[in-house]
């Protein structure tokens, strides 16, 4: 058989390989006492799989796409992206016809996303600082290297943009995700230009999709937590037609929307360095690095 003739196939192939992966690491997980974020422990993979299950609910997706309330349970001890993910997929629900579509920052590239139905029917671009591990322009995917903060493309030529988790780290100390030392920068009010660029990029009365830690402000050099007053000039600075803004708290039982005011006053969660466990049991649930206060918002150009 000749396997370059059957792309379909193969494709299904390293599906299932890599859902029996997850299975045994998610099993691992479980083993080793659900301790979040513990390397080689299957943390990843036990969220990456919590995160497939939800963006191929489509009844999940439904409920987030009319910002109704959550149900119980979900992502009990899993970091934002458990949210993040399913909320852009609730968006995506509404692009029918083929669009073109920026990923400010390449928080979608992973294989359970691009893979996915409501994403792969698209024309991706994906704007990073350096090139990862993974790569899917097998799938079509465009890859730019370059900056926020002066993107390389003409004028309104795309029908969203999704920045997810990654403006808070615009103009901070970026050396984690890229051997060029000229990103390592403290330089806190540069999201504002990724705004501008964000918008410049954008067609007319299309949409910005974004996330962001939100609770009480913090810089931790390598990132900021965003607090009211960022994220109202945020939004002043895109000048929208239209906003959409929804907010979300992890808790004991599980990821719940909330008011804005609900989370003014939570801190992101940083575990010290060893943090792994106290006599065999974890000293803190939840992921070693984590959000616990998210803002999602939609803004129209």
């Amino acid at each position: 058989m000749d396997w370059a003739q059957k792309p379909g196939l193969v494709t299904r192939m390293r599906q299932l390989s890599r859902s029996c992966r997850q299975k045994i690491d998610a099993l691992i997980y479980r083993c080793y006492g659900r301790l979040p974020f513990t390397r080689g422990k299957g943390y990843s993979a036990y969220r990456n799989s919590s995160i497939d299950r939800l963006v191929n609910d489509e009844e999940f997706l439904r409920l987030l796409q009319q910002a109704r309330a959550l149900p119980r349970g979900i992502g009990v001890q899993i970091d934002e992206r458990v949210i993040e993910y399913p909320w852009v997929f609730s968006k995506l629900l509404s692009y029918r016809e083929e669009s073109r579509f920026l990923d400010a920052g390449s928080t979608m590239n992973h294989a359970f996303v691009m893979e996915h139905p409501l994403v792969h029917r698209h024309k991706w671009t994906l704007l990073t600082l350096a090139p990862e591990r993974e790569c899917f322009s097998n799938l079509g995917v465009s890859y730019v290297y370059d900056d926020l903060r002066a993107m390389p493309f003409k004028e309104e030529c795309f029908d969203a943009v999704f920045c997810v988790s990654v403006i808070e780290h615009v103009g901070m100390d970026n050396a984690g995700y890229t051997a060029d030392e000229s990103h390592r920068q403290n330089r806190p009010r540069d999201y504002l230009s990724a705004i501008d660029e964000m918008k410049r990029v954008l067609k007319p009365n299309s949409w910005l999709f974004l996330t962001v830690p939100f609770g009480r402000y913090e810089n931790h050099g390598w990132f900021q937590q965003f607090d009211s007053a960022m994220l109202s000039d945020l939004i002043s600075q895109f000048r929208p037609l239209k906003e959409e803004r929804v907010f979300y708290r992890s808790t004991p039982q599980g990821w719940r929307d909330c008011p804005e005011d609900d989370c003014k006053s939570l801190g992101y969660w940083i575990a010290p360095k060893d943090d792994s466990s106290t006599n065999g049991k974890p000293r803190r649930p939840g992921p070693s690095v984590s959000a616990t206060g998210l803002a999602c918002v939609a803004l129209q150009k």
